[in-house]
């Protein structure tokens, strides 16, 4: 592999591309631009290491052709590197995003280049991958159609007869899995339906082979178990091949890859013949916790830091350092401003206060602009969870929101087209039903018998029941298609949406001549009459909008001013679960403890000018003064 000398040069050449007019990369993210062997990269939150992963590919892209035509390989969990390249490497987009090179998500590789040559070549057919209802109906239809499944057929009727729990038997057969020591089993039943060796829980077995071979289809989560398989598979002259084709490897956010995708990536990718470079922080790991078993990532011997931030102040890089693991320092770009972080300490009969609280403080510090980002966020926003929640602070806040480009027709193909470059296709489909529920809400078109509009349950019955012909051809159309772009996609959903249009004897000539000009419009996007704006408070002093999400939603963002809300999970809160990390109290052996302190280094490295954080008394009291001198403290209970 050649290791390029890169010169001061070449690293000024992309920070004129790249960065700000005068600013610079500081010395570690230049060594990381530099290296160009197989290495780990631990980068703070902030630190700019999307910039940093396009400034080496810009490099990439003046030396190609490479070697032996050789390609590069960008893998991430969503298409982010795609539209930073489209967006900020535009000149060089082109040559990057074609082949040889494969820039796209980690799971559609590995459903591409991993588990659907292994199933193709198992059962001597492509293979796709439908949702739990579609395959429970294709279950039943074998069931009760052939007689080697009577033992199936004869339980699972009898079971669902007998039990409370599901209202259809459809419902029952989604629920039905087989169990780690073979036993076929019903979700949240503690009782096997049927043990390992009863002729039920054999042919349920067969029953899945069969769909497989014989209907070329399986369930989503079955994907993950046969990539598993796959893996184990997989013959060294074949995953030579990926290390010839692919010389230079970045896996982005690598924290956040499940156990298969590790394990898929190892086997795939030689290190000793090509570089392959894991960028992440093990400490935001919040999508592999709590629940999950996969390990967090550790860094290799030897691994390069990127620990200069250019997002916050020195003042919130002092807090929220106490919440790595390995206690190392964070140096800002800004260093010390002056403004210490905001603890709003509030007893829960007074928790509205804590909302004009954190508005008093944007005033305080001259936050004044309504055009900034301001987010309220928590952990927890079940509205069903005992506790404190993000809907404890306020009544408005709505969990189950939907967001507002559901009322965009292309913003809606651009999530079509972004689930499919995903390799999702049981999302692209719901997708679909959804634009065809907006389509029908504008054209007046509602059901038959109930006179009600389409939700995205009942337009699958009715397209399963009366329209499963030209509806399945449309998604097959649509995965088959080479060119994913906007053009492409709305070409085939106008054809498809004529289509159904005809066979529903709808009357109309263009159904799309019924739809508004905002719901078409490619540039606003939303009206804004259309629906009014979700999990946004409006604060009465300057109309700021305080948008309320939660810590997952919001990972990876920049915002002017963040508010951390306290919410509890499993009898205690996530941030008395992090005083041990401030010097008080010792750790717990649940593995909420940690889960808790990546959520709040997650959240609390969001903003670039003021961190608030709103803390209940009780919480407040066990901290015993810790947070008094690196915080503001302002005490809303008097």
């Amino acid at each position: 592999m050649v290791e390029w000398k890169i010169s001061d040069q070449d690293i000024e050449s992309t920070e004129k591309l790249l960065l700000p007019e005068g600013a610079h990369f500081p010395e570690d993210a230049r060594n990381v631009i530099r290296c160009w062997h197989s290495t780990d990269v631990a980068a703070c939150p902030g630190s700019g290491k999307t910039t940093v992963l396009l400034a080496k590919l810009k490099l990439l892209a003046d030396r190609m052709p490479l070697e032996n035509s050789a390609g590069i390989c960008v893998l991430s969990h969503t298409n982010v590197a795609v539209d930073e390249i489209r967006k900020r490497l535009a000149g060089y987009a082109d040559k990057l995003l074609s082949y040889p090179n494969y820039i796209g998500t980690i799971q559609s590789f590995v459903d591409r280049f991993v588990t659907m040559p292994y199933l193709r070549n198992i059962v001597g057919r492509n293979v796709q991958a439908v949702d739990d209802l579609t395959y429970a109906q294709h279950m039943v239809n074998k069931m009760q159609n052939s007689k080697k499944y009577m033992a199936l057929e004869f339980a699972t009727k009898n079971s669902f007869e007998r039990s409370n729990q599901f209202t259809e038997r459809l419902e029952f057969i989604q629920a039905l899995y087989i169990r780690n020591d073979g036993a076929l089993c019903v979700e949240k039943q503690t009782k096997a339906l049927a043990g390992a060796d009863k002729p039920s829980s054999k042919q349920y077995k067969a029953l899945i082979l069969d769909l497989l071979k014989n209907e070329g289809i399986m369930r989503y989560r079955d994907a993950y178990l046969y990539a598993k398989t796959a893996i184990e598979a997989l013959p060294e002259t074949y995953t030579n091949l990926f290390s010839l084709r692919f010389r230079y490897v970045f896996i982005d956010e690598y924290q956040d890859c499940d156990s298969i995708q590790r394990q898929a990536i190892s086997a795939i990718f030689n290190h000793s013949k090509c570089t392959v470079i894991r960028i992440g922080d093990s400490d935001q790991a919040i999508y592999n916790s709590s629940e999950n078993n996969t390990p967090d990532w550790v860094p290799q011997d030897g691994f390069l830091p990127i620990l200069t931030s250019c997002r916050y102040s020195q003042e919130i890089a002092n807090v929220i350092c106490k919440l790595k693991k390995d206690n190392k320092n964070i140096v800002t770009f800004s260093g010390k401003t002056g403004v210490k972080p905001v603890l709003l300490i509030f007893s829960p009969e007074k928790i509205d206060r804590v909302i004009s609280g954190f508005i008093n403080v944007l005033e305080t510090h001259g936050l004044y602009d309504n055009k900034g980002v301001y987010k309220a966020i928590g952990a927890v926003k079940k509205k069903e969870s005992s506790g404190l929640k993000i809907g404890s602070y306020w009544s408005g806040f709505d969990g189950s929101a939907k967001r507002q480009d559901e009322y965009n027709y292309w913003a809606l193909i651009d999530d079509i087209i972004t689930s499919m470059l995903d390799g999702n296709l049981y999302k692209t489909e719901r997708i679909v039903r959804k634009l065809l529920c907006r389509i029908f809400h504008y054209a007046k078109i509602r059901h038959p018998i109930f006179e009600k509009e389409y939700s995205v349950a009942t337009i699958k019955k009715l397209l399963d029941d009366e329209y499963r012909e030209i509806y399945r051809q449309w998604i097959y159309e649509m995965s088959r298609l080479q060119s994913r772009e906007r053009e492409n996609i709305d070409c085939i959903v106008r054809h498809k949406i004529y289509e159904l249009s005809r066979a529903m004897n709808l009357h109309v000539d263009d159904i799309f001549d019924c739809l508004p000009a905002h719901f078409l419009d490619k540039v606003t996007g939303v009206n804004p009459t259309e629906k009014t704006e979700k999990n946004i408070f409006i604060d009465p002093i300057r109309g700021r909008r305080i948008i309320f999400d939660t810590i997952h939603g919001v990972k990876g963002e920049t915002h002017d001013a963040t508010l951390y809300l306290e919410t509890d999970r499993k009898r205690a809160s996530d941030l008395s679960r992090i005083l041990p990390y401030y010097g008080v109290g010792k750790l717990g052996s649940s593995d909420l403890f940690d889960y808790s302190r990546k959520l709040a280094y997650v959240g609390m490295s969001r903003p670039k000018k003021l961190l608030c954080v709103a803390m209940q008394a009780k919480t407040y009291e066990k901290s015993k003064g810790v947070f008094d001198n690196d915080w503001e403290i302002i005490d809303l209970r008097e």
